[in-house]
């Protein structure tokens, strides 16, 4: 099981984060990534299990309080993060191109 957390615009997001399976984790963050965009994951929805996939990402909410990390962050609509930045989808890639 992995922790993703969820990133929005909203001004009051709360910042939740979901259980999923492996499995799941792996479509919404292919090839190893931490980092994905809305648009790209509903295109692999699209292809494999359409909502369901998305009943499936929100139907276990976690307390930060008592997780054991994040293992991938989801930018949704709003965010104020720039998908050019994450051309691998890998976090510590653009942490490194900043130093």
């Amino acid at each position: 099981m992995k922790n993703i957390q969820i990133i929005d615009g909203a001004v009051n997001s709360v910042f939740e984060v979901y259980e999923v399976s492996d499995d799941l984790f792996e479509l919404v963050f292919p090839n190893n990534g931490d980092i994905a965009f809305l648009n790209e994951v509903d295109e692999r929805f699209e292809k494999v299990g359409g909502d369901q996939n998305w009943e499936l990402v929100y139907k276990k909410q976690v307390d930060k309080k008592h997780i054991l990390g994040i293992h991938g962050t989801l930018h949704l609509t709003g965010s104020h993060c720039e998908k050019d930045y994450y051309p691998s989808h890998k976090e510590a890639e653009v942490l490194k191109s900043l130093r």
